[in-house]
C-alpha cells in the first residue's frame, strides 16, 4: 500500500472524484472490540459473551456498529500524509450505514475517494466517500461521508 502526499491546499483539487486507495487491513480482535465497548459504555453481551456468541447466527462475536467509522481516521492517516496545511478539523459526517455484521477474527479495510472540494472563505472543506470491507469477502459491510475541514 503506497502512501497518498497530498502537498497543502491546492492539492486537493486534482483529486477531486479519484480514489486516495485502500488501507491496509486492520483485525478486529476480541481486545479491540472489548476496548471500543469499555469507551463507550456498551455492555451488548453480542459484543463480550463468547460462549452465549457461538450460538448467535453469526458464531462469534461482533465489533459494535460504529467500530468501523470510530476507525476512519486511522486508517485514513495511514493511507493518506498531508503536508502543508496548518489545520485540520474534522466536521463530522453527512451519513453512515451499516451493511453487515463484522465478526471478531475480520480483517477490515477502508476505501476513500475524495467526493467533494468545496472552498470556504478560509480554507476547504473536503467530503470523503468511505467504504469498509473485510478481507476475503465481496459485500461491504459499510459505507459513509466524513467532512473534514482545512486551513
Amino acid at each position: 500500500m503506497a502512501t497518498v502526499v497530498i502537498e497543502g491546499l491546492a492539492g486537493f483539487a486534482p483529486l477531486e472524484g479519484k480514489v486516495l486507495g485502500t488501507s491496509g487491513a486492520f483485525e478486529i480482535t476480541q481486545e479491540r472490540i472489548e476496548q471500543f465497548c469499555r469507551s463507550v459504555d456498551n455492555t451488548e453481551w453480542i459484543h463480550w459473551d463468547e460462549e452465549r456468541c457461538k450460538k448467535s447466527p453469526f458464531g462469534t462475536t461482533v465489533a459494535p456498529g460504529m467500530m468501523a467509522a470510530a476507525l476512519f481516521p486511522k486508517l485514513f492517516f495511514d493511507l493518506v500524509d498531508i503536508c502543508g496545511v496548518e489545520t485540520m478539523l474534522f466536521q463530522g459526517s453527512d451519513r453512515i450505514r451499516l451493511l453487515g455484521p463484522i465478526r471478531k477474527g475480520a480483517k477490515l479495510t477502508q476505501t476513500v475517494k475524495v467526493a467533494r472540494v468545496e472552498t470556504r472563505e478560509k480554507g476547504l472543506s473536503v467530503a470523503y466517500e468511505v467504504t469498509w470491507n473485510l478481507v476475503g469477502e465481496e459485500q461491504l459491510v459499510g459505507i459513509g461521508t466524513f467532512l473534514v475541514r482545512y486551513m
